[in-house]
């Protein structure tokens, strides 16, 4: 249980990474068990839309969604507080990841850096 629940929150942090991410690139935590393992391009690119709707203007506890009709692959993001840290404005979410049968949920903070959305370290 442990492993799929780590790569469950390393599916959905690759996504929140990946939002001001310019290109789409499959290395080998792509080809991992669990939902990431099975986004398409296209899921990522619905996917990342969505997320940065959501954090950019989102309200607290508001959950959006998106989804693939090609794919079936799914998900909602929804920032639960917004904060600020070292001058950038941050945002506390939870997100679901579903694609080819696998689930996934975590939680993260990110913030707004100059090169878009980056998990909070």
């Amino acid at each position: 249980m442990r492993y799929r629940k780590t790569i469950s929150h390393v599916s959905t942090v690759l996504i929140a990474a990946s939002l001001s991410s310019q290109a789409f690139a499959f290395n080998e935590l792509f080809l991992a068990p669990g939902p990431l393992g099975k986004l398409t391009k296209s899921d990522v690119t619905i996917a990342r839309a969505e997320f940065t709707k959501a954090l950019d203007t989102g309200k607290d506890g508001q959950t959006h969604t998106w989804s693939n009709p090609e794919t079936k692959a799914s998900g909602t993001i929804k920032p639960t507080k917004t904060f600020t840290k070292d001058g950038m404005r941050c945002r506390a979410a939870e997100f679901t990841t579903s694609a080819g049968g696998e689930h996934g949920a975590s939680a993260w903070n990110l913030c707004n850096t100059k090169d878009g959305w980056k998990v909070a370290q």
